[in-house]
């Protein structure tokens, strides 16, 4: 039998994202006495080879200040083909070409095994791509170091016409954007005292 830290490891190495906890504050009171607060690490550009890109668009939630995509924690009626988002409880009706939806007959999105999923969206005009890196600077040099070169080959592998920011937080909080003109000078962007070249200035 699995322990909870296999499941834990499995689903990080399915989804690649590692939660800081792994069940949600029910209530406000609890998520105040919460010492951690919570947080998502996710691996950008994950590859999934037992699962290729979706080559349709994702199913949004209809509600407006919500947008939230269909996926398998949904409650799905598949009688009168509708969906309830499971972030704001909104019901809504599922577009055409699921018209063959069942429980035999699931799209990706609501298998479980598919939690996370990257679609090949087919409009064409449609906004660049955006990747906000939010580092925590706190750290030892040589932690900081292997940081660096981690986003440095994340920043290697951005498509050009991405847009890209990066959030730096430490005894300051700090934000920079068009940060695909500062790759080559990537060691300005880390504080002073951890750049390599901090002694010349």
């Amino acid at each position: 039998m699995a322990t909870w830290q296999d499941f834990i490891n499995q689903n990080e190495d399915r989804d690649g994202v590692r939660m800081t906890w792994n069940v949600w504050p029910a209530t406000r009171i609890e998520s105040t006495k919460m010492v951690v607060p919570l947080a998502a690490l996710v691996t950008p550009l994950k590859e999934r080879p037992d699962m290729p890109p979706i080559c349709y668009d994702p199913v949004l939630c209809g509600r407006t200040q919500c947008r939230a995509v269909l996926n398998p924690m949904c409650q799905v009626d598949y009688r009168s083909k509708t969906w309830t988002c499971n972030f704001c409880l909104q019901r809504n009706a599922f577009p055409q070409h699921y018209a063959a939806i069942s429980e035999s007959n699931q799209p990706a999105e609501l298998i479980s095994q598919f939690s996370t999923i990257e679609y090949q969206l087919q409009r064409s005009g449609q906004a660049p791509v955006i990747f906000l890196f939010v580092v925590d600077t706190c750290q030892d040099e040589e932690n900081l170091q292997a940081l660096k070169e981690s986003l440095q080959l994340s920043l290697s592998l951005i498509p050009p016409t991405a847009l890209v920011g990066l959030i730096t937080f430490g005894k300051m909080v700090c934000m920079r954007s068009n940060l695909h003109l500062c790759i080559t000078h990537f060691p300005l962007l880390l504080p002073l005292s951890l750049s390599p070249h901090s002694h010349s200035i």
